[in-house]
């Protein structure tokens, strides 16, 4: 076997490409078990993330409707129930300038309202996406630990 890699057999530029190409296959190899380790943590993470949503599912899809009927609660007031009183206070012929301080006390306290219901929202939605991510993360660390 030996006289086989002797010089007069195989020219140095041969012997560099051979030594090129064993190197590369290595390395293409410990790097190809590198990325195999990871995408299994990667794969594990993602499937016990997706459990989490699955069993927070009920909470996710409450929070998320509780924000869609405040947005239209707000666009609604704004669209439709501030004109009705307007025209209300137009009908019963209340003076302009006293029309104008009530239709802007009533956008305020209205707003404010509606900020602090959504500050409960958000509250209780960050809450839960806390518990959530919380759970995530310490799945990902059990993974990790595992490898």
């Amino acid at each position: 076997m030996k006289a086989i890699f002797t010089k007069g057999t195989i020219e140095d530029s041969q012997i560099n490409l051979l030594k090129d190409h064993l190197v590369r296959n290595l390395v293409n190899s410990i790097s190809l078990d590198f990325l195999k380790e990871r995408l299994n943590v990667i794969y594990s993470f993602e499937k016990n993330y997706l459990s989490l949503i699955k069993e927070f599912k009920e909470e996710i899809k409450f929070a998320g409707a509780l924000q869609e009927d405040l947005r239209k609660e707000r666009a609604k007031f704004f669209s439709e129930v501030l004109d009705d009183v307007s025209a209300t206070l137009k009908k019963s012929q209340v003076d302009d300038s006293i029309a104008a301080l009530w239709l802007k006390e009533l956008v305020d306290s209205y707003t404010k309202s509606l900020n602090v219901s959504e500050g409960l929202l958000d509250e209780g939605s960050m809450d839960s996406l806390s518990k959530l991510m919380q759970l995530g993360q310490d799945e990902k660390d059990s993974i990790q630990e595992k490898v």
